[in-house]
């Protein structure tokens, strides 16, 4: 893998217009049997540096894709991260365009400036982290080989991960001792304990931002119900009550809109917070028992597993609105999404498997067997690969994409409960 960054682009008016309107990114994949995946993030860099950008694409063999953004702002950066070394077999050029339409500059593509060159950023990608319940640490695996290369002790009973590829950092929630583990993605090792509120069970990070949000599960009707973590600092800088004992146990984030979604157990609905002032804007009612949250940004689209009713309510988060409530198996646990493929990935407890929807026809397209009692899912949209978590075995599965089918079975620690990817 690799990462390359076009580095700070100055674009403000000259004459009252400026130089680029738009930016035309093209990717080559001349790779005659290989397909190859790039992931583009944009941030345009007035004042602020704020993402608006976010998109993976899958390249096939001898395919070439073009593609068109917006860059009427006083300068903007975009990042890209291949599923191969760029020259290997992907290339990309990035060129800006007049308010005309004619191409104006070719804008220099160079190691990433922010997250580090490729030889420094290998080490840290396709890592699978593991919260084991029982045990109190995390297991991670190398995606690559299909193996743990790390044990990592955290706090009591760690039930959610959350992970920003841009900081390397991971958030493992504590719901025995109400704390969120900070592990530093480079060297797998805890750098913080950050006390949050009661039994956070899940944790949901905007990579924008570079905020991290918990759903505190036994937060009282007057205590906050989500603490809201800088990840810059490690420290608790906000908080968010949801009224009445509301029992929170799934939190994600939106980065590009910047809205986060929490499940709210015992109220059959989900509370919509506005990531810029921290305060509910919306409340969206589902089935019964709303468990786990997934985000496709891409879509913006958020699916929430409905723990009583079998069911995944599927809300345009455009309108706020469930707009279908699609069965799934028995019991479903985390919602894993897949922003290529637009594929969402369940796992249903007391089935035994995994039901795949079809995010474009929000329809169950296949029924994967893994192990006993799944709950946790991960997925790493530039392998197509799918992590799940099975507790009572103490096993993850691996699922290739492209097959549904299990193609490993890893041992880890003590029931795992939740799974996160850092791609």
């Amino acid at each position: 893998m690799a990462n390359l960054s076009t580095g700070p682009i100055e674009n403000r008016p000259v004459g009252g217009v400026r130089p680029t309107q738009q930016v035309t990114v093209k990717i080559d994949n001349n790779d005659s049997v290989n397909f190859s995946t790039v992931l583009i993030q944009g941030y345009h860099l007035n004042g602020t540096r704020t993402l608006f950008v976010l998109e993976l694409f899958t390249v096939a063999p001898n395919q070439v894709v073009t593609k068109d953004y917006n860059a009427n702002f006083d300068g903007f950066e975009f990042i890209f991260t291949t599923s191969d070394p760029i020259g290997e077999s992907t290339e990309i050029s990035v060129w800006g365009k007049s308010p005309s339409g004619q191409l104006v500059a070719a804008h220099r593509l160079v190691a990433d400036e922010l997250l580090g060159s490729t030889e420094a950023t290998n080490d840290t990608m396709n890592l699978i982290y593991v919260a084991n319940f029982n045990s109190n640490d995390v297991s991670v695996i190398d995606g690559s080989t299909n193996t743990v290369i790390s044990t990592i002790p955290v706090g009591v009973n760690p039930s959610g991960v959350g992970v920003n590829p841009l900081t390397e950092r991971i958030y493992v929630t504590n719901q025995g001792d109400d704390t969120v583990s900070v592990i530093d993605g480079e060297t797998n090792t805890v750098v913080a304990a950050v006390l949050v509120g009661l039994e956070p069970s899940d944790a949901g990070v905007n990579i924008d931002t570079n905020t991290i949000y918990t759903a505190n599960f036994n937060s009282l009707d007057t205590t906050e119900d989500v603490s809201v973590i800088s990840g810059l600092t490690n420290t608790v800088f906000d908080t968010v009550t949801i009224p009445g004992i509301n029992l929170s146990t799934g939190i994600s984030a939106n980065s590009l809109t910047n809205r986060i979604y929490v499940a709210n157990f015992n109220f059959d609905h989900v509370s919509v917070i506005d990531g810029s002032s921290n305060t509910i804007i919306d409340t969206i009612p589902v089935q019964v028992n709303p468990f786990r949250v997934g985000v496709n940004p891409n879509t913006n689209r958020i699916y929430v597993s409905n723990f009583t009713s079998n069911t995944v309510s599927v809300i345009d988060g455009s309108t706020n609105t469930v707009i279908t409530n699609v069965p799934v198996g028995t019991t479903p646990g985390e919602v894993g999404v897949n922003t290529t493929t637009n594929a969402i990935y369940v796992p249903n407890r007391g089935t035994n498997n995994v039901s795949v929807i079809d995010g474009s026809t929000n329809t169950v397209v296949a029924t994967i067997p893994v192990g006993t009692n799944p709950n946790g899912v991960g997925v790493n949209a530039l392998t197509n690969r799918i992590y799940v978590t099975n507790q009572d075995d103490d096993t993850v599965s691996v699922i290739d994409g492209v097959t549904n089918t299990v193609i490993a079975t890893i041992t880890v620690g003590d029931r795992p409960f939740s799974i996160g990817v850092n791609p």
